[in-house]
């Protein structure tokens, strides 16, 4: 990878995916994002993964800042998902602060079957470390998620 972009993910302090096509493209989150700016150096702006295309998508990457990076793989396209698990924090009363969104974990999957069983790999925020789990795409027991969306995610099972 470009020491460049290595260094902004680095420095940003976050995860970032990244797409791999049958066709030899590669689609970077900053690619998406909704602000001007294309690059991985987030100021908290979003990036629009239900919008892009599944087809042809043979890999998918998570790009972490402490340098990891983990992979999954599939020979077939509409099997990727990602999503970021968090929440927002709403400040009360006189200086309540306002509201804060924080992301705890940001999560790469692979459907493995049609019963929904998948691999996934998760960026850590707070552990500031990068897992591999097992999970299922309908009923996620990892941070409680719960079923996915799959039409939002561009799965077909």
């Amino acid at each position: 990878m470009n020491p460049l972009i290595t260094a902004m993910i680095r420095r940003s302090g976050r995860s970032w995916w990244q797409a791999r096509y049958s066709n030899g493209h590669v689609l970077s989150e900053w690619d998406t994002l909704t602000a001007k700016l294309l690059l991985p150096i987030s100021n908290g702006k979003s990036s629009r993964w239900e919008e892009i295309e599944k087809g042809g998508m043979v890999g998918l990457r998570l790009l972490c800042p402490n340098g990891m990076a983990g992979e999954l793989e599939a020979p077939e396209a509409h099997r990727f998902f990602q999503l970021k698990a968090g929440g927002i924090t709403i400040g009360m009363g006189v200086g309540g602060g306002g509201n804060n969104r924080f992301c705890d974990a940001h999560i790469i999957g692979v459907v493995l079957d049609i019963e929904g069983s998948c691999l996934c790999r998760a960026w850590e925020n707070k552990e500031k470390k990068l897992i591999q789990f097992q999970d299922n795409i309908f009923s996620m027991k990892y941070h409680n998620i719960g079923r996915l969306n799959l039409d939002v995610q561009g799965v077909r099972v």
